[in-house]
């Protein structure tokens, strides 16, 4: 069991320099948790050895997954902080703090279960990723005869982009670490966090492995 680092509102894990990825989970404390998302984040950590974040305080004190504001700015510098944290671990910035090489992050969210979707994908209209990432990515979903939707009920929060193009409103020193960073928010059905998290935890596992040879 890899052992995270504890900060104010997270909790984090340093993975391996050789994976350009990491994979979170900001709703994961209750109250109002978004359940079993921490414990996948954890699961895939710990089976391939990837960076991982999870949230410690509940959405209800700090929400971490909304636009940087006056009242859950200190949560939201953390997390960013944390983030740039792994990529200088990785070792994937160039000179002017731009990623050299394509980075994916794997924003895990739970919904209720729909009939017709097991897994949505969230880019914000391809703003929060590119085009040619999401089009593998959900190939690579949809290999597990899962139902996928993108850009759907959860097309993704409006904070996500900022890691892309930078936070052009509540924070102008945070410039984004350009277009080879890609984010999905995923938001997983109940049932299957609930019953089928080994799968879960392999899939995205897997992914993240193929990514980093897929994408040079």
């Amino acid at each position: 069991m890899e052992k995270f680092t504890e900060k104010k509102y997270i909790k984090f894990y340093l993975g391996s320099k050789d994976i350009r990825s990491h994979i979170d989970a900001i709703h994961a404390a209750p109250p109002c948790s978004d359940k079993f998302t921490g414990d996948i984040v954890e699961g895939v950590v710990n089976k391939i050895n990837c960076s991982g974040i999870i949230a410690i305080v509940s959405r209800k004190i700090i929400d971490l997954n909304r636009p940087r504001n006056s009242n859950n700015k200190e949560g939201i510098d953390e997390y960013r902080q944390t983030i740039r944290e792994i990529l200088g671990n990785i070792g994937n910035l160039d000179r002017n703090e731009k990623l050299s090489r394509p980075y994916l992050h794997l924003a895990i969210h739970g919904m209720r279960d729909k009939g017709n979707v097991d897994i949505e994908i969230g880019t914000l209209h391809n703003k929060t990723c590119s085009p040619e990432v999401t089009k593998w990515l959900v190939n690579e979903i949809q290999k597990h005869d899962k139902k996928v939707q993108t850009d759907g009920r959860f097309p993704g929060d409006s904070s996500k982009p900022v890691h892309r193009c930078g936070d052009q409103t509540s924070d102008l020193n945070y410039l984004g670490y350009g277009n080879n960073f890609n984010t999905f928010q995923i938001e997983i059905s109940r049932t299957l966090r609930e019953k089928n998290q080994k799968e879960l935890i392999d899939i995205f596992s897997n992914i993240i492995l193929k990514y980093n040879i897929e994408f040079k």
